[in-house]
């Protein structure tokens, strides 16, 4: 009769033939495939179907009155007036009346300006945004293709990109130049792996052009450039100088210029080295967004060294300044650069790992359970927004605002107007003016009001209560209320006041 310890040894040895013949089995399977043509449609289609997807919820909260003029309106507006070929002139309440370049240098976003020479509408924007950051996710599959020659893997990584959190709310968060950005950045690492330098040239600067603050980016795809490719060295450091160069031009000279001596963003910092440091992970917030961030790409990214800093510098940029709580989450704009970045990583850090036979021998495991893993964070821990695309809740909410449609339909277009925050966005290709206590100062030819109770707390982002400019204006003897409904209200100036 067999001993307990025989039948046990004989047990796990037929277990672990089991899970091998299970991973050879699977390994075969999908060596068959993983070089199929019909991985590159799956892959385009997932980009296509995620700027759908992003676009279509954009679009339904643009129409919910969500989308708000900071941070859509400022864009729309700088861009419109290009498109129209003036200066992009903003109303802005620290630069207003001054180019769009007096308060960031985003001149890359200035090139959208053909989309409105198709359509007028503003919520074209929303659609451009939501194309770019899906595209990006194809342009990663492609970078995974081309550094590991195998598509499925190639597959999962740019799965894990369109189920991340961080880059689903950077789509349907209004609108913002990083979220954009996406685009470049990956176009730029693409021209590395292929190594294509007039190309990487063409998108680096594109990708700076984004913003003054993208000059750590620059140097940190400089850094990235000397590790991955020796050859290209001198290319490397060139990027690394002109970054330098780019941002100390833009913050210290340029946008001063443009805005007559003024930075309005820098930011304010611990005093010490030590607290500085400690500004990395001294709240739950910062730390937990490092943490699923990492864990969304099976924290790959941890065994590429040389993107170390490039995906640091995001942190860094958005962790040291005091007490600026919305960018220490998933949520807004605020991981638009980091995600593709992240993504980028974790094919390098997957292409690190296959040197290891184990790691070889689990690898398609090994990218399914990171899907799936993604995906349980997307549906389950952050309730990912483009959930939001499946949600019958969702479009009814969208009829519920057709009193403001009606509201700003009686604005005539060619009208100075003042108003709030959520309806300010509907008039950027006009004479736009933010609500404000003073509104005397600017003589809007129609003053317009929601005074709603319980409304989204930024309508009113830097205006003062309702019932504070309402009651001056109600007693302004150069305006007369022409429409008042519920708690809706337009004045008028009147003519020879």
């Amino acid at each position: 009769m067999p001993r307990k310890k025989d039948v046990l040894k004989t047990k796990k040895r037929s277990q672990k033939v089991e899970l091998k013949s299970f991973l050879s089995l699977l390994n075969r399977f999908l060596d068959k495939i993983k070089l199929s043509k019909y991985l590159d449609i799956t892959a385009f289609l997932s980009a296509l179907f995620f700027a759908i997807i992003g676009a279509v919820v954009s679009i339904n909260r643009y129409w919910q009155y969500e989308v708000f003029y900071y941070n859509f309106g400022v864009f729309d507006q700088a861009i419109w007036h290009i498109s129209r070929f003036q200066p992009p002139i903003i109303e802005h309440l620290l630069v207003g009346g001054k180019i769009s370049l007096a308060d960031h240098f985003d001149l890359s976003i200035l090139l959208l300006a053909p989309i409105f020479w198709i359509t007028e509408r503003s919520e074209a924007l929303l659609v451009i945004q939501a194309l770019f950051a899906g595209m990006a996710g194809f342009i990663i599959y492609k970078i995974g293709v081309s550094v590991l020659k195998d598509k499925l893997i190639a597959l999962s990584i740019s799965a894990c990109y369109f189920l991340f959190v961080g880059i689903q709310n950077a789509v349907i968060t209004d609108f913002h130049e990083l979220t954009v950005m996406s685009f470049p950045i990956t176009l730029t690492f693409w021209a590395i792996v292929k190594k294509r330098i007039k190309l990487f040239w063409l998108f680096f600067a594109w990708t700076l052009g984004f913003k003054e603050v993208t000059f750590l980016l620059g140097i940190g795809i400089g850094i990235f450039i000397f590790f991955y490719n020796k050859k290209w060295w001198k290319h490397a450091v060139i990027a690394a100088i002109i970054s330098a160069l780019w941002g100390y031009l833009t913050i210290y000279i340029v946008i001063p210029y443009f805005s007559q001596g003024i930075y309005l963003h820098k930011p304010d910092l611990p005093d010490s080295v030590w607290g500085k440091f400690l500004a990395l992970f001294d709240h739950p917030s910062k730390r937990e967004t490092v943490f699923y961030s990492l864990l969304n790409f099976g924290f790959l990214p941890i065994f590429t060294p040389s993107m170390w800093f490039v995906i640091a510098q995001d942190y860094v940029l958005r962790y040291l300044p005091k007490l600026v709580y919305t960018r220490w989450t998933l949520g807004l704009h605020y991981n638009a650069q980091v995600a593709p970045l992240l993504a980028i990583s974790s094919i390098f850090g997957f292409y690190y790992l296959q040197r290891f036979k184990l790691f070889v021998k689990v690898k398609y495991l090994l990218a399914v359970l990171l899907i799936l893993s993604s995906f349980y964070q997307f549906r389950f821990i952050h309730h990912g927004p483009f959930l939001l695309f499946i949600n019958p809740v969702f479009y009814e909410h969208t009829n519920d605002f057709k009193f403001l449609d009606d509201l700003v339909k009686m604005i005539p277009k060619n009208a100075s107007v003042m108003t709030q925050n959520n309806l300010g966005v509907r008039f950027t290709h006009q004479k736009f003016i933010y609500l404000r206590l003073n509104y005397d100062q600017f003589k809007p030819e129609y003053v317009l009001i929601d005074a709603r109770d319980g409304q989204n707390p930024n309508n009113f982002l830097f205006s003062p209560k309702p019932y504070e400019i309402l009651e001056k204006v109600k007693n302004d003897a150069n305006y007369k209320m022409i429409y008042h409904k519920g708690d809706q209200f337009i004045f008028k100036r009147l003519k020879n006041k």
